[in-house]
């Protein structure tokens, strides 16, 4: 990104202070910096000199100038910012087995022990406690009216701020049923994603208990013979297709360790998804109860809510979004293309922080600042 040689002063135009287990991914609120006057004796020496215009804050020593004709004061200037949740599209198996205990002792019609009980009871419990930190949708596979395999496009709950409740209602109304087409499931989840048009992180979550099947006919249509074949490595394709795309995915196994050919599957479809558990093996998320989905869930919406910071509009045009600098608990991070440590660009106007300073960030000890350099022609 193109870097100023000369920049004449810092301008400070978002800082936030972060709180342990929020998300650290932000926007800039609608409006204009706040303008106003400076201390003389400011970064370039003694004596007060003005700026005018939208956003700008006369600062000592610096030069005078205007927002609307490329002046070159860039005194400082503090805008709030607003924290984007993650979204995150849960894929959500309704397959007849899990009407099945996870132990194995029972099989349908297994009321509180069954797997539908204890995941659905974790994931409303889940939804409910993070409703105001990630936005949420949900899709399920096979899809409600769609017989053994069938999958609609788009999703059955779409993504949105404060959804836990519309989601609950759903899985309130469903009961497992049908196969397990999980390649359409990930295909249409991935597909759905590409029309949920914001900034934010964007994930999709994966629950299943078995194998994959529902091979697509040749032409991308609902299994109709042998719709029990294992489909593996369709599977595999499928969620290494949508980490392509930009939509990693996490993994959570429904008591699935004690079947081999299973664990297999989820682990490749884990590592290949982009969003391995970090202890591995296994690399996906395994769970046998409601309170495993729990913490797996707990786990997965952390890392989601990554480190990744909107860059807010310039304060002035004496600057623009590729003149910056991050600093955090107001010490200037190195820009890295390694992504070891400091900061790098991550997608159109946002950066992402790395290393022990994310780790610092996550943890609610560290507050962040997008600093803006003035151009210099």
């Amino acid at each position: 990104m193109p870097r100023s040689s000369a920049p004449i002063l810092l301008s400070i135009v978002s800082v936030v202070s972060l709180a342990l287990g929020g998300a650290c991914t932000f926007a800039p609120p609608n409006g204009s910096a706040n303008s106003g006057s400076a201390a003389a004796g400011g970064p370039l020496g003694s004596g007060a000199s003005s700026g005018t215009g939208t956003g700008l804050v006369s600062g000592g020593g610096a030069q005078s100038g205007s927002a609307n004709n490329g002046g070159m004061n860039c005194a400082t200037v503090n805008q709030p910012v607003n924290k984007l949740p993650p979204d995150i599209l849960l894929i959500q198996d309704k397959s007849g087995s899990m009407a099945d205990s996870a132990d194995g002792s029972c099989t349908q019609n297994c009321g509180m022990n069954s797997k539908w009980s204890q995941m659905t009871a974790g994931l409303m419990q889940v939804l409910t406690s993070t409703d105001m930190g990630v936005n949420w949708g949900l899709k399920w596979f096979a899809s409600p009216n769609g017989g053994t395999c069938g999958v609609n496009q788009g999703a059955d709950v779409p993504i949105a701020a404060m959804n836990a409740a519309r989601i609950n209602t759903a899985i309130m109304g469903q009961n497992p049923s049908s196969s397990t087409p999980t390649r359409m499931a990930v295909n249409a989840g991935a597909a759905y994603m590409m029309t949920v048009n914001d900034s934010n992180p964007k994930f999709l979550l994966l629950a299943t208990d078995g194998l994959p099947n529902c091979i697509p006919t040749n032409n991308g249509g609902t299994c109709t013979n042998n719709c029990q074949t294992s489909d593996m490595q369709g599977a595999i394709d499928a969620v290494t297709t949508a980490a392509g795309m930009g939509f990693p995915t996490f993994v959570v196994g429904i008591a699935t360790t004690s079947d081999p050919t299973s664990d297999a599957t989820l682990n490749a479809m884990a590592m290949m998804g982009g969003k391995p558990q970090a202890n591995g093996p296994p690399y996906y998320y395994p769970v046998a109860n409601q309170q495993d989905l729990v913490n797996a869930l707990g786990s997965i919406v952390s890392i989601a809510s990554t480190c990744v910071f909107t860059i807010p509009q310039p304060p002035n045009n004496s600057t623009d979004q590729t003149h910056i600098g991050v600093q955090v608990n107001g010490t200037d991070l190195p820009q890295d293309t390694s992504h070891a440590n400091g900061w790098d660009f991550s997608g159109t106007g946002q950066v992402t922080v790395y290393g022990s300073q994310c780790n610092a960030i996550m943890a609610g000890t560290a507050t962040v600042a997008i600093v803006f350099k003035c151009i210099v022609g």
